[in-house]
């Protein structure tokens, strides 16, 4: 069996690792605490672009040491044992295995999710940062709701016939309108039927999804090249959801910066192995057998020669 974690680790984007980058080494406590309340004061977002910049700095690497370090600090934060070495049996070995406790750790961190699988917890993940922006979406202005339920709308109906045809019957509508997106937005109809929906399809459809979480995050129209190379701007969100407040709010009460940061690592985690996977959906598409064997190759002999302890600061 393949690891979808390591084929689409494989093929994702430089935006998207600098971004994990930035979000795994700077989103600590101290970071949201002082950004937040001095973007607060200045009415401006001070975490948000400190979190830029630092992505940006990461972003000057070259593409196998950003995919490096994200397999090293995974493997670190999982306790997978390291190997000096790397073979294409073992590191897909190690992806599955990373797959699967990326799945136990967000069970343990999301009470609501009990799925046990890693294509439950993409699925659990993408329709819970939906329904976080869709809240979120309510306090928009009419203009901008306007402009983010026609994306979603361009979204629906790029999608192939028959799959158009299934959304729309779980739905209960004869097409897509922007006044019946908005509703459906609104009163989280659209989270539960492409939860469904996903259920029908796996994994093909999982891309078109996030491309909807990213425009409902407004990432969409900073990224417009790759609908997926953000996609760990939603977990702001999340992470500031009540159940993230509520982690955070005990990290000051109890813990040191230490374990507090580790928590929201946490929360990390698992979006950034849903990154991979769901750039594997796209590398499907794009890439031949030959051309996966290749960068496997290549990302196995850098590892092999740069060392097992490569890390970028």
């Amino acid at each position: 069996m393949e690891s979808l974690f390591i084929k689409g680790l494989m093929g994702e984007e430089r935006e998207s690792l600098s971004s994990q980058l930035g979000l795994w080494h700077h989103l600590t406590l101290r970071n949201i605490l002082q950004r937040k309340f001095t973007g607060w004061i200045a009415k401006d977002d001070h975490l948000g672009n400190f979190l830029h910049d630092k992505a940006q700095m990461a972003s000057k690497s070259d593409m196998l040491s950003l995919k490096l370090w994200k397999l090293n600090e995974i493997m670190r934060f999982l306790n997978i044992p390291q190997p000096e070495k790397f073979e294409p049996n073992s590191l897909n070995a190690v992806g599955m295995e990373i797959e699967v406790q990326a799945t136990a750790l967000l069970r343990r961190i999301d009470k609501d999710f009990r799925g046990t699988s890693p294509d439950d917890m993409v699925r659990h993940l993408l329709i819970k940062i939906i329904e976080n922006l869709s809240e979120d979406l309510k306090q928009k202005d009419i203009k901008t709701q306007d402009e983010i339920i026609q994306k979603v709308l361009e979204i629906l109906e790029a999608m192939p016939e028959d799959q158009q045809k299934a959304l729309k019957r779980l739905l209960s509508v004869e097409k897509f309108t922007s006044d019946i997106i908005r509703t459906a937005i609104f009163d989280h109809s659209l989270s539960t039927a492409l939860a469904s929906f996903m259920l029908m399809v796996k994994y093909t459809i999982y891309y078109e999804i996030a491309k909807i979480a990213l425009v409902l995050s407004g990432a969409l129209t900073l990224y417009v090249a790759k609908p997926y190379v953000r996609p760990l701007l939603p977990l702001i969100f999340f992470i500031f959801s009540p159940f993230g407040v509520a982690a955070i709010g005990l990290g000051l009460t109890w813990w040191t910066d230490f374990y507090t940061n580790r928590q929201i690592q946490s929360f990390l985690l698992p979006v950034m192995v849903m990154s991979s996977i769901l750039a594997s959906v796209e590398a499907t598409k794009e890439v031949n057998n030959l051309q996966k064997s290749q960068r496997i190759e290549l990302f196995i002999d850098f590892y092999n020669n740069q060392g097992y302890n490569n890390r970028i600061v």
